[in-house]
């Protein structure tokens, strides 16, 4: 169950906003790593260059896997929840939370993050007020390894032809004077990059 109080509603929702916030961007984001059902995508905080990684499940990027929870997407108003980690019983029906109703999303995490990274499969059913049911199964293998990305900073691994995108020709706007003087007043490889596509 979802502890409650004020503490965790503000780091719930600091984490929520933070994941939803990257969501449209991570269609550009390269893949860092993939296993099994689960790429993790890189992506990097224009304004502190902080690396983000995250997990998506196949290739939706609305259900995604952090460093301690994971995130369902529901359309219609969420009103209950109710779990099944592989083949242990289905855990009994929860209320969402407040912040769940707010941002359309169904967190996992906390021992039910751990119940979901000892078993192969998650089974759903979500109740709305606008859909009914949403009923739903994830086959979780490569979790953990994608996890373990996650943890690491998702660093850039060699991929197979198929994983990955093809890339576009970059082409630069500036030139090599332009290019000279952003180093010098010390902007990043990255910033005069972005700056210069």
């Amino acid at each position: 169950m979802y502890k409650k109080g004020f503490k965790y509603c503000v780091i719930a929702v600091m984490a929520l906003g933070s994941t939803i916030a990257i969501a449209g961007s991570l269609k550009d984001a390269p893949v860092a790593f993939q296993s099994g059902n689960w790429k993790i995508l890189r992506t990097l905080d224009q304004m502190t260059d902080k690396v983000d990684c995250t997990g998506i499940y196949k290739d939706d990027y609305g259900t995604q896997l952090t460093d301690d929870s994971l995130f369902l997407p529901v359309k219609g108003g969420i009103q209950g929840v109710t779990l099944r980690f592989g083949e242990l019983p289905a855990e009994p029906l929860r209320l969402a939370s407040d912040m769940e109703k707010k941002v359309g999303f169904v967190v996992i995490t906390g021992s039910d993050f751990s119940k979901l990274l000892a078993n192969g499969k998650l089974r759903f059913q979500i109740s709305t007020l606008v859909n009914g049911i949403n009923s739903g199964e994830l086959d979780l293998t490569g979790v953990n390894e994608a996890l373990a990305s996650i943890k690491s900073g998702c660093p850039i691994t060699a991929q197979s032809p198929q994983s990955q995108k093809p890339t576009k020709p970059k082409v630069l706007l500036c030139n090599e004077i332009l290019i000279a003087r952003m180093k010098s007043q010390g902007l990043k490889e990255g910033q005069i990059q972005s700056i210069c596509e």
